[in-house]
């Protein structure tokens, strides 16, 4: 069950990591247009945040990803494994 979950994680995760990096990335584009078409005088403020979304969008599914990884990990096949 344990490595059921994890390879979920791991598919989810990317999944979830592409798709906010992607769209996220596409909406900062837009702000990054309207921030150079003004000069620099509007549109800085909403494209750092856009920016910030986006980065912690993917890290939150780069870590789930990195959860899965850890738990889809096979175990070693001399593992004794007993009941204290």
């Amino acid at each position: 069950m344990r490595r059921i979950l994890g390879i979920l994680l791991q598919l989810v995760g990317w999944g979830a990591a592409a798709y906010c990096g992607l769209a996220g990335l596409a909406f900062c584009g837009v702000y990054l247009m309207g921030f150079i078409g003004t000069g620099g005088r509007e549109g800085g403020g909403e494209l750092l945040v856009m920016l910030g979304l986006t980065a912690a969008c993917v890290g939150v599914g780069y870590g789930l990803a990195r959860l899965g990884a850890f738990l889809a990990r096979p175990r070693p096949a001399n593992t004794q494994r007993s009941n204290p």
